[in-house]
């Protein structure tokens, strides 16, 4: 390497350093982002404007330096205008106060994880009453006083007071213990009382705190994942958008002329107590039957709903009916489902007839692993497919008294018998099977 000294064994992979006067470092010095920079007699290792801190151009922080190396080169901010500049003011927005630096980001990152506990403290508190965590008497007096606000909802705007009433009383408590300060005798000053303190770095509520983050982080990434397939339904790229639009915009009409008779006390009243309804650890425990019972049916309507509005003119004018076969499938150790896993004496692959005929009346419509859509089903003379939908899973499984999985799957024993929702571990001994119904309209065409 050039400029080392021949007794020095530098590795192929060593980045070289430039000396400060040829070469820029390669991450730029930021300027502190901090509301209230410490003054000049103090020194605080947090803070951005600190001569110890890795924003300070006059040290050379090895740890950023590598840190910035090993993530790349940061991308250039965009330009302070148009989105990032507020209109007419003239001033860069939040999100583009500061560049994307790896010193600023870790010394606000630091600061951020010593100031967040109230906000952490506020969500376990509402935490506490809407899950019921205190008891039933603890959060049924936040229901009665919300029921209460809903029935004189201009006291609402009492509730800052009340708030910082509270909060006055409860630092005052915290100050004089033992009574009042104008008495000489009555009550005990105690030391200075900070109401909001700040967690020192390494404490068990600094982690505390980065504990809170890391969890906070996470539900965000699940509700985004959870709500992200559904948002593909509103940039007008399926089938659902035109049908939601169109429910929306006749829905809009058809509530103007309501809005003037909606009770809105009532209203708000069963839309905030709903959530504490749903919450109450009986409904919890009941909440996954029941929406294994509605979801089917809920499901069923919306598909429906889709394949109705894809229709064509000659299907509506045609008579309609609808066709079924059944995928059977049996379970065996080492390969799993499979339908190469039945035996002789089972059903075939692929079977026509309702679940209650005999198997002499089932009729063969596809042998193996075929796809459903490879099947040769027979149609009487003058009976066509709907060819704007396809071959669709029944998930309510009204032909059997058992509820289906999510899959659409009713699991039985090796006789194909004792239908269940979830196959029973005995089974696995024995040989087990399950059976799912495909369901496609036809049409009557002359």
């Amino acid at each position: 390497m050039h400029g080392a000294p021949p007794y020095v064994d530098v590795p192929v992979y060593a980045l070289p350093l430039h000396a400060e006067d040829s070469a820029p470092l390669p991450f730029t010095p930021p300027t502190s982002s901090s509301p209230h920079p410490p003054s000049p007699g103090t020194s605080d290792p947090m803070s951005p404007t600190s001569p110890n801190s890795v924003s300070s151009p006059s040290r050379f922080n090895i740890s950023s330096m590598l840190l910035t190396q090993a993530l790349g080169s940061l991308p250039t901010p965009p330009p302070t205008n148009g989105q990032n500049v507020r209109q007419g003011g003239g001033q860069a927005l939040m999100s583009a106060k500061d560049p994307l630096s790896i010193p600023i980001m870790s010394a606000n990152f630091r600061r951020f994880i010593a100031k967040c506990g109230p906000v952490f403290w506020l969500q376990d508190r509402v935490e506490e009453v809407v899950m019921w965590r205190k008891g039933t008497t603890y959060t049924a007096s936040w229901m009665a006083a919300y029921a209460f606000f809903c029935y004189f909802p201009r006291l609402a705007l009492l509730i800052p007071h009340i708030i910082l009433l509270h909060v006055l009383f409860t630092t005052y408590q915290s100050r004089y213990p033992d009574g009042a300060p104008n008495s000489p005798t009555s009550g005990t000053l105690t030391e200075d009382f900070a109401p909001v303190t700040q967690p020192s770095e390494g404490t068990p509520d600094w982690f505390a705190n980065l504990q809170a983050i890391q969890n906070l982080m996470g539900t965000v990434s699940d509700a985004y994942d959870f709500v992200s397939p559904y948002l593909i339904h509103l940039s007008w790229s399926t089938s659902t958008t035109a049908p939601l639009f169109a429910f929306t915009l006749l829905s809009l009409f058809a509530l103007v002329p309501l809005v003037y008779f909606v009770p809105l006390r009532l209203l708000f009243l069963v839309l905030g107590l709903t959530p504490f309804v749903i919450t109450h650890p009986f409904v919890l425990s009941r909440l996954p039957s029941l929406v294994g019972l509605v979801a089917p049916h809920i499901k069923a309507a919306v598909q429906k709903a889709v394949n109705d509005d894809r229709l064509r003119e000659e299907h509506w004018r045609s008579r309609l009916a609808t066709v079924s076969v059944w995928e059977n499938q049996r379970w065996a150790a080492g390969s799993g489902w499979s339908a190469t896993n039945l035996r002789p004496e089972d059903r075939k692959a692929w079977t026509v007839g309702e679940e209650s005929w005999p198997f002499a009346n089932r009729g063969d419509v596809g042998t193996g692993q075929c796809d459903v859509r490879d099947l040769t089903f027979p149609l009487q003379s003058g009976w066509k497919f709907v060819g704007t939908e396809d071959w669709s899973v029944d998930f309510c499984a009204n032909w059997h008294r058992a509820m289906p999985d999510q899959d659409g799957w009713v699991y039985m024993d090796s006789a194909w018998k004792t239908p269940q929702t979830v196959p029973r571990d005995e089974w696995k001994v024995v040989g087990m099977t399950r059976c799912r119904k495909w369901a496609r309209r036809i049409y009557y065409s002359k």
